[in-house]
Parts: structure tokens; C-alpha cells; sequence
């Protein structure tokens, strides 16, 4: 079964509408399905909370927040195996901390990232990346 872990550019393509926005729907469209495993780490979605809240305000993100939270994906909370992978990941490769989550979530879950963050060509070797 396919494993994929949504990074926050992934996801901001997709409520946006920006170029890729239908390949995340369509792996989501699998995940409700039961086709796919979808993974969010938490870290990735304050990335999505905060920039929602500067396009739409307090409000708008809260109500984003609660509909995204319906969507057929587990998010991952941070424990200590996974903010020390992370940790491990921003040692070795200058990517952003937030960025080394997605990746740290991916490697714990036998998954690929699925982004559009060039920031993950630095990790080609470490992880599976889905390229939006």
C-alpha cells in the first residue's frame, strides 16, 4: 500500500490551486479510499496553520483547521524517536527543522514526502520523495 507523508508545501499548493494542487487531491482521494496511508506531521501542519491564518485571519484558519482535521490523514505527533531523527536530519543537512520533521515522519513510517520544497533534493538520498 502506497505510504505518503503531506508536507505543508503540499498541501498549501492545494488549497491554493497552484500548479500540482490535483495530484495531492488525488492521493487524498486514495487515502479516503483506503488506497494509500496518508501522514501529516503536526510541526508541518502549524507551517499550514500559520500561513493560513496571514491569507484568511484567525477565524478563516480555525475553521480550515477543523475541516483539514476531518481529511482521511493521521497526524503525527512528535515523540522523542521522531524530534531525534529530526534532529539527526538538521545536523547532517541544511534544510529547515520543519522540513527534517516531514522527513523524519516519512523514514518512521516507511513513507515518501510528497512536496514541491527543493529543500528535499538535499535529502534525495535519505528519503523518497514525491515531487509535486
Amino acid at each position: 500500500m502506497k505510504r505518503i507523508v503531506f508536507d505543508a508545501h503540499a498541501i498549501l499548493r492545494w488549497t491554493q490551486k497552484e500548479p500540482g494542487y490535483q495530484k495531492v487531491k488525488s492521493l487524498m482521494v486514495a487515502c479516503r479510499e483506503g488506497s494509500a496511508l496518508g501522514y501529516m506531521n503536526r510541526i508541518n501542519l502549524g507551517e499550514v496553520h500559520y500561513k493560513t491564518i496571514r491569507v484568511l485571519g484567525p477565524e478563516g484558519a480555525k475553521d480550515f483547521m477543523e475541516n483539514f482535521l476531518r481529511l482521511p490523514i493521521t497526524i503525527v505527533l512528535p515523540d522523542e524517536p521522531l524530534i531525534w531523527k529530526a534532529a539527526e536530519l538538521k545536523a547532517q543537512y541544511p534544510i529547515s527543522y520543519a522540513d527534517c520533521f516531514a522527513a523524519a515522519t516519512a523514514l518512521i513510517h516507511n513513507a515518501a514526502v510528497l512536496t514541491g520544497d527543493p529543500e528535499f533534493k538535499k535529502l534525495a538520498k535519505v528519503v523518497s520523495v514525491e515531487w509535486l
